[in-house]
């Protein structure tokens, strides 16, 4: 698995990643989150839509997610592959490849509302870099 569930929280939901640079954090973690959603490895690279979000950091990566999230809501789209566009110190433009969410093809896990800013962080820890993202369901 490309993730970790953080299990020590109750009413919410929560992932955590590695990663060697800023970009493979971002996109572990959105397909961590819509993994979260449905199995993405049955979801396949359909459609191609483009995110983007400005902030600072570790807020960077919640509100990215929360883009990919309102893709998913408005669209009924869930994302299978991931690439970063472009990321600066308060930007992020982000490509996902999916499809739309098919009951009969992708089974339904959680339903998440939002990205917290609650925990949220973004650390070296042991020579790579670590998220930590919790999710209100």
């Amino acid at each position: 698995m490309f993730y970790e569930t953080i299990d020590d929280i109750t009413a919410d939901a929560g992932i955590r990643v590695y990663g060697s640079s800023l970009e493979e954090i971002f996109c572990k973690a959105i397909l961590a989150t819509f993994n979260e959603i449905t199995d993405i490895e049955k979801v396949e690279p359909k459609e191609t839509y483009e995110i983007e979000a400005k902030n600072a950091l570790p807020f960077l990566l919640a509100d990215i997610i929360n883009e990919a999230l309102v893709l998913h809501e408005s669209r009924g789209f869930v994302a299978s592959e991931c690439e970063i566009l472009d990321l600066g110190e308060d930007h992020v433009r982000v490509g996902l490849k999916g499809e739309r969410f098919d009951p009969d093809r992708h089974p339904s896990k959680l339903v998440i509302k939002a990205a917290t800013y609650h925990r949220l962080r973004i650390e070296e820890q042991n020579g790579r870099l670590l998220a930590e993202v919790i999710f209100d369901i």
